[in-house]
């Protein structure tokens, strides 16, 4: 059991800042989220300063707390609420630094706290950060920007976009807004010719979707990651074949039914480098739409981010490493 007094816990010189994404799916149902996850701090012995904020100021926030100067024998952790987004907006500025990062898992999906084996109730998730046990983990960047999860390009971003603005639209929610983006990206979407670049080899392939994953993605377990240490990224190149196969590929993954060597093509490499004739390309960060300027260059790294989680003090979530593209 925690302890609720901070002079035992040995919470006293630890200083904790909560940001709540307003916007996130559980945040947004409560209309005391601040006041329940700082309550909920208080009882384990943990003064946080809990701010709900808007999701485009978590990053910024999260920056100006990295670059503070702590006092001698100061231990922060940043504690983020809300999605996968939200969450790799927040590893961006804690990646290669002492902070540690708490979820508190809010989101939608949230993808990055089951593939790590983080509590999803929030008072679970509130003692995994109150047990004080960093891990250190993976992310990945493109052209300087962090994902926890994985980014892509073609049809998924476009999918994206279009499932953010049916939400603008009409006020619907994630899941809901997920139909109406799905047929306007298989009306709308296009084939692309794009250059991959990774190791010495380069292929020139066409193709509706690249997906890049930090660390393995299992398409055969419903795509999920059973670690986020191997020190790799995952790239899928979906293949060229009918609009009709193109959409039987989710329902395959959700069956285990993908076949790689018609399906798909699979590499695994700790860079990588996509080209193509264009200036711009629309690129989808955890869930996220935001146009990149090309080249588009991605590269892993390992053991960047310290999280906070209910097993060892210290440890990485490892396995062994894939093959090398």
């Amino acid at each position: 059991m925690v302890s609720a007094d901070p002079r035992q816990s040995g919470h006293r010189a630890l200083r904790t800042l909560a940001l709540i994404n307003q916007g996130a799916g559980a945040a947004a149902r409560s209309d005391d989220i601040d006041k329940l996850v700082r309550d909920g701090f208080a009882k384990r012995g943990i003064d946080a300063d809990v701010k709900l904020v808007s999701g485009r100021q978590i990053g910024e926030i999260a920056q100006r707390f990295v670059a503070e100067r702590p006092r001698s024998g100061d231990r922060r952790v940043l504690v983020v609420g809300g999605g996968d987004g939200t969450l790799g907006s927040a590893a961006s500025a804690l990646a290669g630094t002492k902070v540690a990062l708490g979820v508190l898992p809010l989101g939608t999906l949230n993808h990055f706290a089951k593939d790590l084996g983080l509590p999803i109730e929030l008072d679970a998730a509130m003692d995994a950060i109150a047990a004080n046990n960093p891990v250190t983990v993976d992310v990945a960047e493109v052209n300087g920007r962090v994902f926890l999860n994985n980014s892509s390009i073609g049809i998924y971003p476009f999918f994206v976009a279009k499932r953010s603005a049916e939400q603008r639209r009409s006020g619907l929610g994630k899941l809901s807004a997920m139909g109406p983006a799905l047929a306007r990206t298989f009306r709308f979407a296009s084939w692309q010719a794009v250059h991959i670049a990774a190791q010495g080899e380069r292929k020139r392939l066409r193709t509706p979707c690249v997906f890049v994953g930090n660390n393995f993605y299992d398409l055969a377990d419903l795509g999920r990651r059973k670690n986020l240490s191997s020190k790799e990224l995952c790239v899928y190149v979906v293949k060229q074949q009918s609009w009709f196969g193109l959409v039987l590929i989710p329902l395959k993954i959700a069956f285990g039914l993908i076949d790689s060597a018609r399906d798909v093509e699979l590499f695994r490499t700790k860079t990588l480098e996509i080209t193509s004739h264009r200036t711009t390309m629309l690129v989808s960060l955890d869930g996220e739409a935001v146009h990149m300027k090309m080249p588009l260059k991605f590269r892993i790294r390992p053991a960047a981010l310290r999280v906070l989680s209910p097993g060892p003090s210290g440890r990485s979530v490892t396995s062994p490493a894939g093959a090398n593209w």
